[in-house]
């Protein structure tokens, strides 16, 4: 019996499926997607859950100054967030903090007055780690925090196709008036391990 008539059927088909193929990739966007940090939205209080760590922003505190190696002045108000990273399954560095402010600015986080920039992080347990961001006060409503293990680099590269966690800070001008009537400097403490107080993640098990 003669194959001819299959092998035919192949041999034509071919380019057209590799045609269609480069239509698909010609028609879809290439830079829609693949540039921009995949992004997972969380609350004070709240543990935001990334592939490769917990997050928790436990704190957000205001201040015109802060204290930690030495008294730092605020050319703005002083945004201070205490968050506590664990790692999922292996040790790793923690390197991307930065603030939007309501007007839609990016403030990096400062390393004055022993504010850290960068940790890392480890499974099993929690490590402690104060960011510290000069903001305008005009601009604290609607402020958010967005940290991954990524930093920014000069065009975004360290972020692309990964997971960040953004913060809303529920920030308002009411926070900003309580902060200006105590002019006591905030403590910064340096980044310290602490042990987890929750129950532990699903995939750990």
């Amino acid at each position: 019996m003669s194959r001819r008539g299959p092998v035919w059927r192949t041999v034509v088909l071919a380019p057209v499926a590799i045609g269609a193929a480069t239509w698909f990739v010609t028609q879809v966007p290439q830079d829609t997607v693949v540039d921009q940090p995949f992004e997972i939205e969380g609350a004070v209080g709240e543990t935001v859950r990334l592939d490769y760590a917990d997050l928790t922003v436990t704190d957000v505190r205001l201040a015109r100054q802060i204290d930690g190696e030495d008294v730092a002045q605020a050319g703005g108000v002083f945004v201070v967030v205490d968050a506590v990273w664990e790692a999922t399954d292996r040790t790793l560095a923690i390197g991307g903090a930065e603030l939007v402010d309501g007007q839609e600015r990016t403030h990096a986080a400062t390393d004055r007055s022993g504010c850290a920039t960068a940790t890392s992080a480890a499974p099993a347990y929690g490590q402690r780690i104060t960011y510290c961001f000069d903001v305008a006060p005009d601009a604290l409503d609607g402020a958010q925090v967005r940290l991954g293990r990524g930093g920014e680099g000069e065009d975004g590269a360290f972020q692309r196709r990964d997971a960040i966690a953004v913060v809303d800070l529920d920030l308002d001008r009411a926070s900003l008036d309580e902060a200006s009537a105590d002019e006591t400097p905030v403590r910064i403490d340096g980044p310290a391990p602490v042990v987890r107080t929750g129950p532990a993640r699903e995939d750990d098990a």
